[in-house]
């Protein structure tokens, strides 16, 4: 049974390792090596590092020790594979797994949940991952790894991820709607399915399929991915993953590609992108967006009449943090056709998602994103009607992404920071406060029709005297125009963001290339600004417009 497909073959290794196509495949992994696996060192994991997230919160010194082993795993997998002859490379294989088998636990401490006992078999994302990663390696390598290596990869496989997973009837994320449900559940069938086919009954197929179930529950049929652009890649990689491996090993019975939604999921990428890599960075994302190029290209094979595919530049092979299964994907998958004819190109365009309330229009002079939703959503930010403006390669007003993960960043005052709090967001401040967390602070009244995209924010905001707010995004070829109308006995700061510092003149704000006017009969002006959460902060300019007394409208005119 080929559940890695052309990966099991040497002679596709061989083409991998020859064809012009596969160049930038090679390079990136052999410069990886080059600069970091030479002399490669195999540091402790330190207790005294694995216990700071509890006591601080940092995760970043645990993480760095410990994802330096994936990534020289990642690296030195697909190198064996495509050069067999190089010794230094299997031996590099047969040291990173010997050492990650003598881990505490494959588990990240911001997963643990306690260390005041014992709990080494904990499956969260990376621990299943890791027992995946390491049972693609067992198979594809077979007997070029040290007879000790491959009993150590199925006695820990066994004991961390097989055992846990069967000995628990239901581990929390089995019914998340997350990433974690389709990393999770992927990995852990990857590792019965490859390395233990014998204890996978129909009892446990069954619960597989209910994780991965509970993972499209949270796509609205419009296939947005309300975590993010990052998160898109991230968990749908292993969703496919997912897919193609339980079609082969059930014989074509189950069969995930045939899911309404899957197709709906596939176009979301290309559909994110405003202006060379700048993307819709809403929710937990990034401001810029390299789509999963072997997903893409394995989706394209599936439903090639949806999906299209941008020239390789708006790609990557790598979606952090050392998981060698994208990275092996990342030949598997991948199609010389599509690579060769890519059939996207940045152009005019307009999408709307009308589950999500997600808009996003592309023209010659600027691109746009907005959104309505609510605040209760994956990787929620307070973000109700935000906005994004686009040109020239870059967001100049921004929605400025995810912040900095951290304890805080995900507890009960992730709203006191500002990445996810509204008052980084482009959305007005009523009576000095900010939009507040919940589902019941969200839209309404939304519709999106002919280049106008329009709702009611005033829910956002659990202000009773508040009774409406109706935002107005007027797109034209050359400018949108952006019209809030109040409803309420209460005082309004109509806010714009961005990280470029703005230049304001008589009834006009010059952000670079970009211009937004605004009637400075109406409103007062402000500029202000606050750090960024960052490791290395940098300011984020709020440009305030304090409306009136008896004021009702503010239009501003953006071009």
């Amino acid at each position: 049974m080929r559940l890695l497909g052309k990966g099991h073959s040497p002679e596709f290794w061989v083409k991998v390792r020859e064809s012009e196509a596969f160049r930038h495949y090679r390079e990136v992994l052999l410069k990886y090596w080059n600069e970091n696996l030479e002399n490669f060192e195999f540091k402790a994991l330190k207790y005294s590092d694995f216990k700071l997230f509890f006591e601080t919160g940092n995760r970043s010194i645990y993480e760095r020790q410990y994802f330096s082993r994936r990534r020289a795993l990642e690296s030195s997998v697909p190198l064996a594979l495509i050069f067999p002859e190089e010794k230094k490379y299997i031996d590099m294989v047969n040291e990173i797994i010997y050492v990650m088998c003598d881990e505490y636990t494959w588990c990240l401490p911001a997963h643990q949940a306690q260390i005041q006992t014992n709990d080494n078999t904990r499956p969260d994302l990376f621990a299943t991952e890791t027992g995946c990663h390491m049972a693609m390696a067992d198979i594809l390598l077979g007997d070029r790894l040290e007879p000790l290596i491959r009993s150590r990869i199925r006695a820990e496989v066994k004991r961390r991820v097989i055992d846990s997973y069967i000995n628990v009837p239901n581990w929390w994320w089995e019914n998340a709607k997350s990433n974690w449900a389709a990393v999770c559940t992927a990995s852990v069938a990857g590792c019965f399915m490859l390395l233990f086919p014998e204890l996978l009954t129909e009892e446990l197929i069954a619960r597989m399929c209910r994780g991965i179930d509970g993972y499209l529950s949270g796509f609205n049929d419009d296939g947005v991915c309300l975590e993010g652009c990052g998160y898109w890649a991230y968990g749908v990689n292993y969703y496919v993953q997912f897919a193609e491996m339980m079609r082969e090993f059930s014989g074509g019975k189950i069969d995930y590609f045939k899911h309404p939604k899957t197709k709906a999921l596939a176009i979301f990428p290309q559909n994110m992108f405003l202006s060379g890599h700048s993307c819709v960075s809403f929710s937990d994302s990034g401001r810029s967006f390299h789509y999963f190029i072997p997903t893409v290209h394995r989706l394209k094979t599936e439903y090639p009449d949806a999906v299209k595919v941008f020239p390789i530049e708006y790609g990557t092979y790598d979606i952090g943090c050392g998981r060698l299964a994208p990275r092996l994907y990342g030949a598997i998958w991948f199609d010389e056709d599509y690579y060769y004819h890519p059939d996207a190109q940045e152009g005019e365009s307009e999408y709307y998602a009308p589950d999500s309330q997600w808009y996003v229009k592309k023209c010659e002079n600027y691109s746009f994103a907005a959104k309505a939703g609510h605040n209760a959503e994956l990787h929620n930010h307070n973000d109700v009607g935000s906005f994004i403006v686009a040109k020239n390669g870059r967001q100049l007003l921004m929605d400025i992404g995810s912040g900095p993960y951290t304890a805080a960043y995900f507890s009960k005052t992730r709203y006191d920071i500002l990445e996810p709090s509204s008052r980084s967001h482009s959305v007005p401040v009523i009576d000095g406060a900010y939009q507040l967390v919940g589902k019941e602070h969200g839209s309404t009244s939304v519709s999106c029709k002919d280049g106008i995209f329009e709702m009611d924010i005033a829910s956002a905001y659990g202000n009773e005297a508040l009774h409406s707010l109706k935002r107005r995004f007027e797109t034209y070829d050359d400018r949108v125009v952006l019209t809030d109308e109040i409803d309420g006995d209460v005082s309004v700061i109509e806010r714009f963001c961005t990280l470029i510092e703005p230049v304001a003149s008589e009834g006009c704000i010059k952000i670079e290339e970009l211009t937004l006017e605004f009637d400075p009969a109406v409103c007062e002006l402000s500029i202000h600004s606050e750090p960024t959460s960052s490791a290395t902060p940098v300011p984020c300019y709020m440009i305030d417009f304090k409306l009136k007394a008896g004021v009702k409208a503010f239009r501003a005119t953006i071009r």
